[in-house]
């Protein structure tokens, strides 16, 4: 077991519950940080880490638009803004249902506003 001091952080050998390495601030968030869920986590920041995406999600979390909708809404091509769904929709965070010839898309997963807030947070705590 080592240690890092500076951060208080734990490096597990090995995670009872998945037998992987897991990283933790303490005992009781030993099955949270897995690598599995590391890497969960790290795949949602990654799929968040666009202002035109919080802004698209910032859309949905309105209503539920079609693609035509978005490009207004957030002055992109209709080409990028597609692009950028098709990230999101794939980390789970928008969903997409045909209407005839349109698609729709909506908010599937609201706590990303949370992960918006806590980062706002953060980042005005550290300006400070």
């Amino acid at each position: 077991m080592s240690t890092d001091s500076s951060r208080n952080f734990k490096k597990t050998v090995e995670d009872t519950r998945s037998a992987s390495t897991a990283l933790h601030l303490d005992d009781d968030d030993a099955d949270i940080f897995t690598v599995k869920n590391i890497k969960k986590i790290s795949g949602i920041i990654r799929a968040l880490n666009s202002p035109l995406r919080i802004e698209i999600i910032m859309a949905l979390n309105q209503r539920p638009h079609h693609v035509h909708e978005l490009v207004k809404l957030v002055n992109s091509s209709q080409p990028l803004v597609s692009q950028h769904l098709k990230v999101l929709k794939s980390s789970g965070i928008v969903e997409a249902a045909r209407q005839g010839r349109q698609m729709t898309y909506s908010l599937s997963q609201p706590l990303a506003l949370d992960i918006f807030r806590i980062a706002l947070q953060a980042a005005n705590t550290t300006t400070e």
